[in-house]
């Protein structure tokens, strides 16, 4: 459980950036394996429980990656970002999953599309 609060927390830290500028290179390949390390993590934790510090960050999560969103100006990730922030209000596990791997594979197309070419 620690390991899951410091991945979100160095999410909603990396994240904040300002509202201008897009994702580096780096920062969308860091962010994508962040978000892929959490995403195997969740598959040990047996309840995630409302209102308890994990619930907390994961809501934090989906305000973090809106921000993302909105920096990318990607409709896609925007789409996947909002399934992800309604599986978390209605607490529906599998869809928050599977809008998470969503999210992270969008990343990666994001990534190869805008740095690969370097």
């Amino acid at each position: 459980m620690k390991k899951i609060s410091l991945i979100l927390f160095l999410i909603t830290l990396f994240v904040s950036v300002p509202t201008y500028a897009r994702l580096t290179c780096s920062e969308l390949d860091e962010l994508s394996a962040i978000l892929d390390d959490l995403a195997e993590d969740l598959v040990d934790v047996h309840s995630i429980g409302t209102d308890g510090d994990l619930d907390v960050s994961l809501g934090d999560l989906t305000t973090a990656l809106n921000d993302v969103a909105n920096v990318e100006q990607d409709k896609r990730l925007d789409a996947w970002i909002t399934d992800l922030e309604i599986a978390w209000e209605d607490m529906e596990r599998d869809d928050f999953e599977e809008s998470l791997d969503d999210i992270i594979d969008r990343l990666d197309d994001l990534y190869d599309r805008d740095c690969s070419r370097r």
